[in-house]
């Protein structure tokens, strides 16, 4: 199956495409590679497209006031991302979305996705159902920085997300879980006991 194949059969489990329609879809979606450590989005620009992550991952991640990167998820393979709130409101973002690892992702157009959507109904579920998802993990987020403990993060995510815990940055890491790397080097140690 070719990679754009994958994105078409993404979208196909949500909405339920037919062939011509999942030809379609292919037809717009651009193949990008994305070195380890370059920025695809970049806090101050207007983001106009939607990615399909197909090989590596992706951090979001903003920069508080006092320089701090602040990790607010990460993005592995088969997940849709964007810095929605700039792509509905066409305003700069204020994230950035970073390249943890090598990756390859499949990028449309805001221009060609609402071509696409007026073509094919469907794909507005589609859009609604990521944006809806979106919606949810940042929810969660929340309220794990504002219910739990560093420890009750740190066990979550080990237990939710295990390979994100031995493939991404330490720092990283901390920072998704609103921690110091030196206080998550204590946490993992104290779990290791």
């Amino acid at each position: 199956m070719n990679i754009l194949t994958l994105v078409a059969e993404n979208i196909n489990q949500i909405v339920g495409l037919t062939s011509d329609e999942k030809s379609r879809v292919e037809k717009e979606f651009t193949s990008v590679k994305i070195t380890k450590g370059d920025l695809w989005i970049k806090e101050g620009e207007i983001c106009d497209q939607v990615a399909f992550v197909q090989t590596g991952k992706l951090r979001v991640f903003y920069n508080d006031g006092s320089g701090n990167e602040v990790t607010c998820y990460f993005v592995t393979p088969d997940n849709f991302i964007s810095s929605f709130t700039s792509f509905l409101t066409n305003t700069p973002t204020t994230e950035n979305i970073s390249a943890i690892e090598d990756s390859l992702i499949m990028i449309i157009s805001k221009i060609k996705l609402e071509s696409l959507s007026d073509e094919i109904p469907k794909i507005q579920i589609w859009r609604r159902i990521i944006a809806e998802n979106l919606f949810i993990t940042m929810e969660k987020r929340i309220a794990m920085l504002q219910s739990q403990s560093a420890n009750e993060r740190y066990e979550k995510m080990l237990k939710e997300n295990p390979d994100i815990i031995l493939s991404v940055p330490l720092q990283y890491t901390a920072s998704f879980l609103g921690i110091t790397p030196q206080h998550l080097s204590r946490l993992r140690k104290e779990l290791a006991k």
